[in-house]
């Protein structure tokens, strides 16, 4: 091994640390050592009824039933879930039968198949996922536009070609 640092010469590793193997972090340990907790369900798991909690949630199992978290919920690869997902975002690589309501997003991976409808302000559908349902945005823009309307800003107007390099001038 090379360092191509300041000295170009040659380092070698101490004989002590180079005995002690370290293993690389799991996604879900990478995001708890983040100073979040992550609750990873495995895929022997098979549970019937409503799962709510608070931590990030990895599902590599079965769940017949309604997930309500107020953080993210990740639908692994080997996940099935026949029931509503409401959570903060909602990532699917396995299957869901069931709407989605993501209060920041829904993402669906190529992986992913779903078979019921999208709530949420932002939606991504990777080329290669399978999706039946209906997508709705409006929901969180229209609350997302009610502050500017009582302030008296103008909303939905476009800017004129003046006032648009006015604001990228004045950024740059």
């Amino acid at each position: 091994m090379r360092n191509l640092g300041f000295d170009q010469r040659e380092q070698t590793p101490e004989p002590a640390l180079a005995a002690i193997p370290v293993p690389k972090p799991a996604p879900s340990t990478a995001a708890a050592v983040a100073g979040r907790t992550v609750a990873v369900l495995g895929p022997t798991l098979r549970f019937k009824g409503e799962l709510s909690a608070d931590e990030d949630f990895v599902l590599q199992g079965r769940i017949e039933g309604s997930i309500n978290h107020t953080q993210s919920v990740t639908i692994g690869a080997d996940g099935v879930v026949v029931g509503n997902i409401h959570a903060r975002v909602v990532t699917i690589d396995g299957s869901v039968e069931g709407d989605l309501h993501g209060i920041e997003s829904v993402i669906v991976h190529a992986t992913g198949r779903v078979n019921g409808n999208i709530f949420a302000p932002r939606v991504g559908i990777v080329d290669g996922a399978l999706f039946n349902g209906r997508i709705d945005m409006g929901a969180r823009q229209a609350s997302a536009a009610e502050p500017s309307a009582a302030k008296g800003e103008p909303v939905g107007v476009p800017m004129s070609a003046e006032e648009t390099e006015r604001m990228l001038g004045s950024k740059r």
